[in-house]
């Protein structure tokens, strides 16, 4: 008998899961608020279901009578994955309860401070009032709950953050920002899957940000990571288990951006899901583990397909292929191989098309990996 799933959301993230599982034999069936996005002629059928609406949600995965509801690369579907599974008795790595201490910074924050887990100064902040007499700049202004980069500056002291506080809040579902010092060191990202209590933490990548004006907009990610050490490399691992035994969880999938400062390793974010980067085909190009398929069929109660072999003395970069969102396509204005082999690449847009905008600045038009060069 096949296996079924219900995906939330239909952006290029969400149909890789969508080929993934469609190629293994799934029934596969996507939900959004429009019908919108690579993942409307991935899945088998679409429904417009906005995703922020779990009784929606539900309704359209018990008239489906699916096996799964679930997303890849969505911080804000997850609350509804952990809801609609628990009202359906569907299996979830994740409650709700975790999912909203990692879904939401000022939880998260609140949460590492109490198991005393990566110390980072900070102050949950809902109006001007709560800025005041911050000890710690520069910092980071961050809405608590939205997803990408939006609403996120950097401050230099009280004055600036006084004034990007109102772009934090507008962009945070529940009104809330965070203000936290801001990490100096090195950004590396990492999955973690969790098995029966047993912590598997897959290889890790530099994640290499944007050097335009808004703050932490992914540009490339490299693996294995150059910026970091066989110490701080186990330093991570320490933190990393640390922090699975304290939160509780025993069996699923995290995603970790962490920053290593002078004082150790700090955790910028942990998400209760695999990443939105296309990092699991840059896991499988440089090991040949695929995660995605591991993920669903975990979830499914299935063996663990056993941990990745990881290579020496190769490295695999994904680069995204980003533009002025005003700019309409032009593929070859758009190329990567001066940096090695190009073992994939893969555009979201048609030539002449704009990207889709989301924040005004730069957009996604596609990305490619590459094979370096040594």
């Amino acid at each position: 008998m096949s296996r079924s799933a219900l995906i939330l959301g239909a952006l290029p993230g969400q149909a890789d899961a969508m080929h993934r599982l469609r190629s293994a034999g799934w029934k596969v069936y996507a939900c959004g608020h429009k019908r919108e996005g690579a993942g409307v002629e991935a899945a088998d059928d679409f429904f417009v279901v906005d995703i922020l609406d779990p009784e929606g949600v539900a309704d359209l995965a018990e008239r489906l009578g699916v096996d799964i509801v679930y997303s890849v690369g969505s911080d804000i579907a997850m609350p509804t994955v952990a809801a609609v599974s628990e009202r359906l008795g569907l299996p979830l790595f994740h409650s709700s309860a975790t999912t909203q201490i990692l879904h939401r910074k000022d939880l998260l924050r609140t949460f590492l401070a109490e198991a005393d887990l990566s110390p980072v100064a900070h102050r949950i902040v809902l109006s001007v009032e709560d800025l005041a007499d911050f000890p710690t700049y520069p910092a980071i202004v961050k809405p608590v709950d939205s997803q990408g980069q939006r609403g996120i500056t950097i401050v230099a002291d009280h004055a600036e953050a006084v004034a990007a506080l109102p772009a934090a809040l507008d962009a945070s579902h529940s009104g809330r920002a965070v203000l936290e010092e801001l990490l100096i060191g090195p950004e590396v990202t990492v999955h973690v899957f969790v098995v029966g209590g047993a912590v598997t933490i897959l290889p890790a990548s530099d994640r290499i940000v944007w050097e335009g004006p808004l703050t932490g907009i992914p540009a490339a990610h490299t693996m294995p990571p150059r910026t970091i050490d066989a110490e701080q490399t186990e330093q991570m691992g320490e933190l990393i288990r640390r922090f699975v035994t304290a939160l509780g969880v025993t069996d699923g999938p995290l995603y970790f951006q962490l920053i290593f400062t002078a004082d150790g390793p700090r955790i910028v974010e942990v998400a209760p899901r695999l990443d939105g980067c296309h990092l699991w085909r840059l896991l499988e190009e440089h090991t040949g583990f695929d995660i995605i398929s591991a993920c669903f069929t975990q979830m499914m109660g299935d063996a663990w397909p056993g941990d990745p072999e990881v290579p020496t003395g190769v490295s695999h970069t994904l680069r995204f292929h980003l533009t002025d969102p005003a700019i309409p396509f032009d593929p070859d204005a758009h190329s990567f191989a001066e940096y090695g082999e190009v073992v994939f690449e893969e555009f979201h847009v048609e030539p002449g098309e704009l990207a889709r905008d989301t924040n005004g600045h730069v957009a996604r038009l596609g990305y490619a990996i590459t094979k370096d060069r040594a």
